[in-house]
């Protein structure tokens, strides 16, 4: 770290500024071993006055500084530096009283420098604030910072890292406290961009960037079965998601493996993985060396997989890396908690958030390759095959349109029926090479499909005008592309709520690109104009996840009532 750089905060009073160097000092130091944080005890002195200085005045990074106070005070050379220091015991001893007997209950050198009143309750400090429960909660936060720095390596982390939502409130804090809201904010985040990879091209561009939302999510949400349970609508989605992605991408097994560990540890995701044929035929579709990689992160998948996967996960022919996850996920997940509520302490601040109850109704749904599938919500039963209640198994006639899957060249091929006989479908198609094929199939197969009339996101002649006046007059960029931070500048200018722009955001640049281009930039001006008219709308008041959702679904494809308005 820039020692001079913290002296000079704390020496000049700049720690309301400081939130980002506090962040870059939190990481290096999770990620450091005892030993290397201990070979810079002599810079001991200047961090703790820092730590003490940020502490005082940032309450809501009050998880985070417990965690670095805990790490340090591991390094003998650090803890003795705070010993020696008196000026150190004077102002721990300023700190508001809850936090002196959070950190006190870190190190015997830490209690020592307490208040008498922070001292009585150190035994009382939240089950969260207790030192095994600090250390569950480092790791956590170190694998999500190594994450987040692998994610910024790709293609798509990148970009996202140049076009996060620009905010123009310069008040505003970068971050609060994690809380189960946010956790499962976390989680959904995860589910949301798995859902949202719904064709090949998506899967190629964006899959490793859903997959890390999704890990970054099922960290934070290790262990916590309410939450879980509460996205179990989700499930086939996501368990779709993760085997596609497996097959299509195999050096993201690791990745693939840790989510899988964690949902399948969950009782109602794994119930209901074990309940679907669908998914055990899934699974079963990968390679052998995925599947034992799979395998070896639960005992309910080791008995759904193929011999010969078994064979190689309990002979240990998989890769090395592999074989710790299952260990690495276990250590960061908490004990079951009671249904009934919390941690089962006193003066927890965790709630258990009740599920709503479910309609008895099936939901369409799509993998990544295209293929149709539907879920009951109520019964979470999974099939290829359409149910009564969304039309009953498909009809095909002659001379229908469809489409037929090839799986040599994973693409959806144009095609007409030419014959139709008891439950099969005789259909000649067009493949991607140019080349003309047959093929006889089930009717209700899944790489048989109608001919679908897509949605159109079309704009109108008016809307058009508009916008392209608006994406000439922003500065930077080219003809065909603006920078996405000056879009975003717009964007502001619409007086919505800076939650309301976030899902607008999220909706129109979902791939969080650095650049946009017209269509894209014209996509946000529709979603703004949408929101505009929705203005009083309980859902915009929110600025929540069921406004992406209604965002995504419906206004993408809508007119607006009238053109968005920009000050």
């Amino acid at each position: 770290p820039p020692w001079d750089k913290f002296q000079d905060i704390v020496k000049k009073d700049k720690v309301m500024g400081a939130n980002a160097d506090f962040q870059e000092f939190k990481k290096q130091v999770l990620k450091a071993s005892v030993e290397e944080i201990d070979a810079q005890a002599q810079h001991a002195p200047v961090m703790w006055d820092f730590l003490l200085a940020f502490a005082a005045k940032k309450s809501f990074f009050r998880k985070l500084i417990i965690q670095v106070f805990n790490k340090l005070m591991q390094a003998p050379g650090w803890a003795a530096a705070w010993e020696k220091d008196l000026e150190l015991h004077a102002k721990v001893k300023e700190l508001h009283e809850e936090l002196q007997s959070a950190l006190g209950a870190q190190h015997e050198v830490l209690l020592k420098s307490i208040a008498p009143a922070a001292l009585k309750s150190v035994a009382l400090v939240r089950k969260e604030d207790k030192p095994e429960e600090v250390r569950v909660a480092m790791e956590r936060e170190r694998m999500i910072d190594a994450i987040k720095e692998e994610d910024e390596k790709t293609p798509a982390g990148a970009d996202a890292a140049k076009a996060a939502f620009v905010t123009d409130d310069t008040a505003a804090e970068e971050e609060v406290v994690r809380t189960t809201r946010a956790e499962l904010a976390a989680l959904q985040e995860g589910i949301d961009a798995a859902s949202g990879i719904d064709d090949a091209s998506k899967m190629d561009s964006g899959g490793i960037n859903a997959l890390n939302k999704l890990r970054i999510g099922c960290i934070q949400c290790a262990g916590e079965e309410d939450l879980f349970q509460q996205e179990l609508d989700h499930a086939p989605t996501v368990f779709i998601f993760l085997m596609t992605l497996a097959k299509q991408h195999p050096a993201s097994i690791n990745g693939v493996a840790e989510v899988m560990n964690q949902l399948m540890a969950s009782p109602s995701w794994s119930a209901l993985f074990e309940a679907s044929t669908m998914l055990k035929d899934k699974l079963r579709e990968l390679p052998d060396d995925l599947q034992a990689a799979l395998g070896l992160q639960s005992e309910k998948v080791m008995r759904l997989i193929g011999a010969t996967a078994k064979t190689k996960a309990t002979g240990g022919d998989v890769p090395a890396s592999v074989k710790g996850v299952a260990d690495r996920m276990q250590s960061i997940r908490m004990p079951p908690r009671p249904m009934g509520g919390g941690y089962g302490a006193a003066g927890t601040s965790k709630t258990v958030l009740e599920t709503p109850p479910v309609l008895d109704q099936w939901k369409a749904a799509k993998t990544p390759e295209g293929h149709s599938y539907y879920f009951n919500v109520r019964t979470r039963e999974s099939t290829w095959e359409r149910p009564a209640a969304l039309g009953g198994p498909l009809v095909y006639k002659v001379g229908d349109e469809v489409e037929v899957w090839s799986n040599s060249m994973r693409a959806w091929c144009k095609g007409r029926v030419d014959k139709v006989e008891g439950d099969k479908v005789t259909a000649s198609l067009t493949l991607p090479d140019g080349s003309l094929a047959k093929k006889e199939l089930p009717s209700q197969y899944k790489d048989l499909r109608p001919m679908a009339a897509e949605k159109s996101s079309a704009l109108t002649e008016e809307e058009r005008t508009a916008y392209q006046a608006l994406f000439r007059a922003i500065e930077g960029g080219s003809e065909s592309s603006k920078p996405a931070v000056q879009i975003s500048h717009l964007l502001w200018k619409s007086k919505l709520a800076r939650e309301t722009l976030k899902q607008v955001w999220m909706t129109a640049n979902p791939g969080q690109k650095a650049n946009l281009n017209f269509d894209e930039f014209a996509r946000c001006c529709r979603l703004i104009a949408h929101c505009q008219a929705m203005a009083d709308s309980p859902l915009v008041k929110a600025g929540d996840r069921p406004l992406r959702v209604k965002l995504r679904t419906e206004c993408l494809y809508a007119r607006p009532p009238a053109l968005p308005k920009f000050s």
